[in-house]
């Protein structure tokens, strides 16, 4: 896969990289909207959205200038918000893998297999100094109704149907996706129902049919823990595939009920404990002596 992927200096003498995706019509002025900074103007707190996110990212949404679109920016710095020996260990996990970078061509390898997802622009990092860095990743925002959790709890709410129908027509949607992404050699390494956005649908669940569930959209967001899968056995990849159902729980549906759907006739007693090991913990000891886990 072709990523442009070369190095900058911004107007202020900073050095970094920059990243589009391939064969955008955008790249020459995508580029110098980067380095000349005119990003600066918009990372600021009235174009700032979910001020819950973790202390090292921050989101912004505007009308890009030069795509005419309405855009995300995330921006993930590691910097004196943490002490220094929390900030080498980041830098080292990032110097490795940088999850914007991560979720930046993990988009255009979803988009590659027919995934909806989010329309990636351009990644970009920026370092002051070895012990801070910048890294950023714009991608047009999705206009969706409701996440796929949110619309479950409404379901719940709306219904309090635990044998609803409707459940079981979401969750396997949901599994086909993570399926079809195993299959094609990914994983999305995150599946939790807040992860993916549906749009459009009613906003009175209570009269939410299937028909309309089968052909609303679903996309995947927060690819932060995309990757590709390494070349194993089948066993063996299928061991490590089943890691990403581990958060994958949907109202009265849970992880095993999915797995169900996700091997269909290929499903036994060794794929649940399979599962188990990694909703408890998987090679993380200190996660098993955690509070008790959901599930069968």
């Amino acid at each position: 896969m072709d990523i442009s992927s070369t190095k900058i200096q911004f107007s202020d003498g900073t050095k970094g990289m920059f990243s589009l995706p391939p064969n955008t019509e955008l790249k020459e002025n995508l580029k110098t909207w980067v380095i000349e900074r005119k990003f600066d103007s918009y990372v600021d707190e009235k174009y700032r959205m979910m001020r819950h996110t973790r202390k090292r990212n921050k989101l912004y949404s505007f009308n890009h200038p030069i795509s005419n679109t309405e855009v995300v920016l995330k921006v993930s710095t590691i910097g004196k918000q943490y002490n220094l020996l929390r900030r080498i260990n980041l830098l080292i996990s990032t110097f490795l893998s940088d999850y914007n970078f991560r979720a930046f061509k993990g988009s255009i390898q979803l988009k590659n297999i027919g995934v909806n997802c989010a329309n990636p622009l351009a990644y970009w990092t920026e370092s002051n100094s070895l012990f801070r860095k910048k890294s950023y990743y714009m991608y047009e925002k999705i206009h969706a109704s409701h996440s796929l959790f949110s619309m479950s709890q409404k379901l719940l709410l709306e219904n309090n149907k635990t044998n609803d129908e409707r459940f079981i027509q979401l969750a396997n949607k949901t599994t086909d996706i993570i399926r079809h992404i195993h299959k094609a050699g990914f994983r999305q390494g995150d599946p939790h129902p807040g992860n993916f956005l549906i749009s459009p649908v009613t906003q009175n669940f209570s009269k939410l049919s299937i028909n309309e569930i089968k052909h609303m959209d679903m996309f995947i967001i927060d690819l932060d823990k995309f990757c590709k899968a390494k070349p194993l056995g089948r066993t063996l990849k299928r061991f490590f595939d089943l890691r990403c159902m581990r958060r994958c729980t949907l109202g009265p549906y849970n992880q095993y009920d999915m797995l169900k759907f996700y091997l269909q006739d290929e499903y036994s007693a060794v794929w649940k404990n399979v599962l188990r090991f990694w909703i408890y913990g998987g090679f993380n000891p200190f996660k098993w002596f955690k509070q008790p886990k959901r599930g069968q």
